[in-house]
């Protein structure tokens, strides 16, 4: 493979890595750039929703927590959009894939916390 494909593969690659908006963890949170205005999910067993407020009253954070194991669809409410998403939850752990428009972030505990006491 000469150099020139390499460059166009390489950033092919990065290209795709970087448009799919992909979390795995404990729990996640979600952030928007506008307020939400409702969550709806396909099956509230296996995900829970916590939506947050500031002292603003404003909501733009939801944090997601695994219930059970399964798979879930869910959507966001924006002011002026809606997202949607899909929540699969194997062995505890939650992996979130979606739209773009709002962030994904990991919530993970440090490895001295994450014990057979806590869970």
């Amino acid at each position: 493979m000469n150099r020139k494909n390499f460059i166009k593969y390489f950033f092919l690659i990065v290209i795709a890595i970087c448009t799919v908006n992909y979390a795995f963890a404990d729990s996640c949170i979600l952030v928007s750039p506008t307020d939400i205005v409702k969550v709806d999910c396909s099956n509230n067993n296996v995900v829970g929703f916590h939506v947050l407020s500031t002292l603003t009253n404003e909501k733009r954070s939801v944090i997601v927590n695994s219930i059970s194991d399964g798979e879930a669809n869910f959507s966001l409410k924006l002011k002026n959009k809606k997202c949607d998403y899909k929540a699969v939850v194997k062995n505890g752990r939650l992996e979130i894939k979606g739209d773009k428009y709002v962030k994904v972030l990991p919530i993970d505990l440090p490895p001295e916390l994450t014990t057979e006491d806590t869970k």
